[in-house]
Protein backbone atom coordinates (compact mmCIF):
# COMPACT_ATOMS: atom_id res chain seq x y z
CA UNK A 1 0.00 0.00 0.00
CA UNK A 2 1.13 3.21 -1.11
CA UNK A 3 2.32 5.73 1.78
CA UNK A 4 0.97 3.57 4.84
CA UNK A 5 1.13 6.29 7.58
CA UNK A 6 -1.39 8.87 9.00
CA UNK A 7 0.09 11.31 6.18
CA UNK A 8 0.31 8.75 3.54
CA UNK A 9 -1.96 7.99 0.79
CA UNK A 10 -5.11 6.48 2.05
CA UNK A 11 -6.11 4.15 -1.33
CA UNK A 12 -8.34 1.93 0.39
CA UNK A 13 -10.90 3.11 -2.61
CA UNK A 14 -13.56 1.96 -0.51
CA UNK A 15 -16.45 3.85 1.62
CA UNK A 16 -18.74 0.88 2.46
CA UNK A 17 -20.12 0.55 5.82
CA UNK A 18 -20.09 -3.25 5.70
CA UNK A 19 -15.84 -2.97 5.35
CA UNK A 20 -13.25 -1.53 7.85
CA UNK A 21 -9.70 -0.49 7.35
CA UNK A 22 -7.33 -1.70 10.10
CA UNK A 23 -3.70 -0.36 9.64
CA UNK A 24 -0.67 -1.37 11.09
CA UNK A 25 0.43 -4.65 10.75
CA UNK A 26 0.87 -6.36 14.10
CA UNK A 27 4.14 -8.12 15.30
CA UNK A 28 3.34 -11.74 16.12
CA UNK A 29 5.84 -14.31 17.89
CA UNK A 30 6.43 -17.44 15.37
CA UNK A 31 7.19 -20.37 17.52
CA UNK A 32 8.26 -21.85 14.21
CA UNK A 33 11.02 -19.63 13.48
CA UNK A 34 11.31 -18.25 16.99
CA UNK A 35 11.01 -14.80 15.59
CA UNK A 36 8.62 -12.12 15.41
CA UNK A 37 6.57 -12.05 12.36
CA UNK A 38 3.63 -9.56 10.73
CA UNK A 39 0.27 -10.08 10.58
CA UNK A 40 -2.66 -8.13 9.33
CA UNK A 41 -4.51 -5.97 11.89
CA UNK A 42 -7.77 -7.17 10.43
CA UNK A 43 -7.49 -10.76 11.62
CA UNK A 44 -6.70 -9.82 16.00
CA UNK A 45 -9.68 -6.86 15.03
CA UNK A 46 -12.22 -9.40 14.04
CA UNK A 47 -11.16 -12.16 16.53
CA UNK A 48 -11.48 -9.06 19.33
CA UNK A 49 -14.95 -8.34 17.92
CA UNK A 50 -15.79 -12.15 18.68
CA UNK A 51 -14.75 -12.22 22.66
CA UNK A 52 -16.54 -9.01 23.25
CA UNK A 53 -19.52 -9.95 21.65
CA UNK A 54 -19.23 -12.97 24.04
CA UNK A 55 -18.21 -11.14 26.84
CA UNK A 56 -20.06 -7.77 27.11
CA UNK A 57 -22.47 -7.71 24.22
CA UNK A 58 -22.78 -7.09 19.90
CA UNK A 59 -23.93 -3.69 20.85
CA UNK A 60 -20.38 -2.69 22.14
CA UNK A 61 -17.41 -0.95 20.62
CA UNK A 62 -14.43 -3.11 20.31
CA UNK A 63 -12.35 0.30 20.56
CA UNK A 64 -10.64 0.70 23.37
CA UNK A 65 -10.14 -3.13 24.33
CA UNK A 66 -7.07 -4.55 25.01
CA UNK A 67 -5.82 -7.37 22.11
CA UNK A 68 -4.16 -10.22 22.86
CA UNK A 69 -1.46 -12.38 21.65
CA UNK A 70 0.48 -9.74 19.89
CA UNK A 71 3.77 -7.94 20.97
CA UNK A 72 4.14 -4.95 18.90
CA UNK A 73 2.56 -3.02 15.80
CA UNK A 74 4.65 -2.92 12.40
CA UNK A 75 5.38 1.00 13.50
CA UNK A 76 5.05 3.30 16.42
CA UNK A 77 2.02 5.63 16.45
CA UNK A 78 1.53 8.85 18.47
CA UNK A 79 -1.00 8.26 20.49
CA UNK A 80 -3.02 10.62 22.90
CA UNK A 81 -7.08 10.41 24.02
CA UNK A 82 -7.06 14.12 23.85
CA UNK A 83 -4.80 14.96 21.13
CA UNK A 84 -6.67 15.07 16.97
CA UNK A 85 -3.14 15.24 15.76
CA UNK A 86 -1.80 12.45 16.90
CA UNK A 87 -1.05 9.60 14.49
CA UNK A 88 -4.10 7.14 16.42
CA UNK A 89 -6.45 9.93 16.05
CA UNK A 90 -5.18 11.00 12.72
CA UNK A 91 -5.77 7.86 11.12
CA UNK A 92 -9.21 7.11 12.88
CA UNK A 93 -10.29 10.81 10.87
CA UNK A 94 -10.13 8.97 7.69
CA UNK A 95 -12.01 5.72 9.03
CA UNK A 96 -9.08 3.85 9.97
CA UNK A 97 -8.82 1.30 13.03
CA UNK A 98 -5.56 1.77 14.36
CA UNK A 99 -3.46 0.35 17.48
CA UNK A 100 -3.15 2.73 20.97
CA UNK A 101 -0.39 2.39 22.81
CA UNK A 102 0.35 4.97 25.25
CA UNK A 103 1.54 4.85 29.16
CA UNK A 104 0.81 1.61 29.97
CA UNK A 105 -2.19 1.22 28.28
CA UNK A 106 -1.12 -2.33 26.66
CA UNK A 107 -2.08 -2.60 22.97
CA UNK A 108 -5.72 -1.77 22.42
CA UNK A 109 -7.46 -1.65 19.26
CA UNK A 110 -8.78 2.12 18.64
CA UNK A 111 -11.23 2.98 16.15
CA UNK A 112 -15.12 2.50 16.12
CA UNK A 113 -15.77 3.96 12.73
CA UNK A 114 -16.35 1.77 9.42
CA UNK A 115 -15.24 2.50 5.64
CA UNK A 116 -18.61 4.52 5.23
CA UNK A 117 -16.97 7.58 7.34
CA UNK A 118 -16.25 10.02 6.78
CA UNK A 119 -18.45 10.28 3.69
CA UNK A 120 -21.07 9.20 5.43
CA UNK A 121 -21.98 10.97 8.96
CA UNK A 122 -24.93 9.66 9.85
CA UNK A 123 -24.44 7.02 13.42
CA UNK A 124 -24.85 4.13 11.32
CA UNK A 125 -20.93 4.28 10.29
CA UNK A 126 -20.27 3.45 13.52
CA UNK A 127 -19.40 -0.35 13.59
CA UNK A 128 -21.45 -1.27 16.59
CA UNK A 129 -24.33 0.78 15.51
CA UNK A 130 -24.35 -0.84 12.04
CA UNK A 131 -23.81 -4.95 13.35
CA UNK A 132 -26.53 -3.78 15.98
CA UNK A 133 -28.88 -3.16 12.97
CA UNK A 134 -27.94 -6.70 10.91
CA UNK A 135 -28.36 -8.79 14.55
CA UNK A 136 -31.69 -7.07 14.78
CA UNK A 137 -33.02 -7.13 11.17
CA UNK A 138 -31.31 -10.65 10.70
CA UNK A 139 -33.03 -12.11 13.90
CA UNK A 140 -36.95 -10.27 12.88
CA UNK A 141 -36.71 -11.86 9.41
CA UNK A 142 -35.80 -15.02 10.96
CA UNK A 143 -38.32 -14.96 13.55
CA UNK A 144 -40.57 -13.75 11.70
CA UNK A 145 -40.57 -17.44 8.95
CA UNK A 146 -42.98 -19.01 11.81
CA UNK A 147 -45.99 -16.76 10.74
CA UNK A 148 -45.58 -17.02 6.83
CA UNK A 149 -48.59 -18.59 5.10
CA UNK A 150 -50.32 -17.78 8.35
CA UNK A 151 -54.16 -16.02 7.49
CA UNK A 152 -53.84 -12.62 7.16
CA UNK A 153 -56.00 -10.88 9.89
CA UNK A 154 -56.29 -8.55 12.94
CA UNK A 155 -54.56 -11.57 15.44
CA UNK A 156 -51.69 -11.89 12.88
CA UNK A 157 -50.42 -8.30 13.14
CA UNK A 158 -50.95 -8.17 16.81
CA UNK A 159 -49.10 -11.41 17.49
CA UNK A 160 -46.16 -9.98 14.86
CA UNK A 161 -46.04 -6.80 16.40
CA UNK A 162 -46.18 -7.44 19.71
CA UNK A 163 -43.59 -10.29 19.84
CA UNK A 164 -41.29 -8.09 17.70
CA UNK A 165 -42.10 -5.14 20.48
CA UNK A 166 -41.69 -7.39 23.49
CA UNK A 167 -38.00 -8.44 21.76
CA UNK A 168 -37.45 -4.95 21.58
CA UNK A 169 -38.21 -4.18 25.17
CA UNK A 170 -35.66 -6.55 26.64
CA UNK A 171 -32.53 -5.91 24.47
CA UNK A 172 -33.23 -1.86 25.80
CA UNK A 173 -33.79 -3.93 29.34
CA UNK A 174 -30.33 -5.15 27.91
CA UNK A 175 -28.58 -2.16 27.07
CA UNK A 176 -28.38 -3.39 23.47
CA UNK A 177 -31.12 -0.33 22.54
CA UNK A 178 -32.15 2.99 23.59
CA UNK A 179 -35.49 2.92 22.23
CA UNK A 180 -37.70 0.45 19.62
CA UNK A 181 -40.87 0.64 18.36
CA UNK A 182 -42.65 -2.09 15.85
CA UNK A 183 -45.74 -1.03 14.71
CA UNK A 184 -48.82 -1.75 11.79
CA UNK A 185 -49.62 1.33 9.63
CA UNK A 186 -52.73 0.49 7.96
CA UNK A 187 -52.29 3.62 5.45
CA UNK A 188 -48.91 1.62 3.86
CA UNK A 189 -51.38 -1.31 3.27
CA UNK A 190 -53.71 -1.33 1.05
CA UNK A 191 -56.50 -3.53 0.09
CA UNK A 192 -54.82 -4.32 -2.98
CA UNK A 193 -51.33 -5.70 -1.53
CA UNK A 194 -53.11 -7.29 1.74
CA UNK A 195 -55.67 -9.28 -1.19
CA UNK A 196 -51.91 -10.00 -3.21
CA UNK A 197 -50.92 -11.40 0.78
CA UNK A 198 -48.19 -8.75 1.26
CA UNK A 199 -48.30 -7.54 4.91
CA UNK A 200 -45.86 -4.28 5.59
CA UNK A 201 -44.83 -3.74 9.14
CA UNK A 202 -42.52 -1.09 10.34
CA UNK A 203 -39.78 -0.87 13.15
CA UNK A 204 -37.28 1.92 14.55
CA UNK A 205 -34.83 1.80 17.00
CA UNK A 206 -31.45 3.52 18.13
CA UNK A 207 -28.54 1.88 19.28
CA UNK A 208 -26.37 3.78 21.59
CA UNK A 209 -23.21 5.24 19.94
CA UNK A 210 -19.83 4.62 21.49
CA UNK A 211 -18.12 7.69 23.72
CA UNK A 212 -15.78 8.27 20.34
CA UNK A 213 -15.17 12.00 21.84
CA UNK A 214 -15.57 12.96 25.85
CA UNK A 215 -14.84 16.98 26.69
CA UNK A 216 -14.01 18.18 30.40
CA UNK A 217 -14.56 21.66 30.53
CA UNK A 218 -12.32 23.38 33.85
CA UNK A 219 -12.69 25.97 35.66
CA UNK A 220 -10.05 27.64 38.38
CA UNK A 221 -12.46 29.63 41.07
CA UNK A 222 -11.82 31.32 44.07
CA UNK A 223 -15.37 30.64 45.03
CA UNK A 224 -14.58 27.71 47.27
CA UNK A 225 -12.67 30.23 49.93
CA UNK A 226 -15.29 30.66 51.90
CA UNK A 227 -15.64 27.29 52.91
CA UNK A 228 -12.35 27.36 55.18
CA UNK A 229 -13.13 27.46 59.05
CA UNK A 230 -11.24 28.10 62.25
CA UNK A 231 -10.34 25.50 64.09
CA UNK A 232 -10.81 27.50 67.29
Amino acid sequence: MAGRSSQGAINFNTSSDRARLCYPHVKVYDGITNQEVLEPLSSRAAGLRAKVDLEKGFWWSNSNQEIQGITGIERSLSAMIDDPQSEVNQLNENGITTIFNSYGSGLRLWGNRTAAWPTVTHMRNFENVRRTGDVINESIRYFSQQYIDMPINQALIDALTESVNTWGRKLIADGALLGFECWYDPARNSPTELSAGHLLLSYKFTPPPPLERLTFETEITSEYLVSLESNS
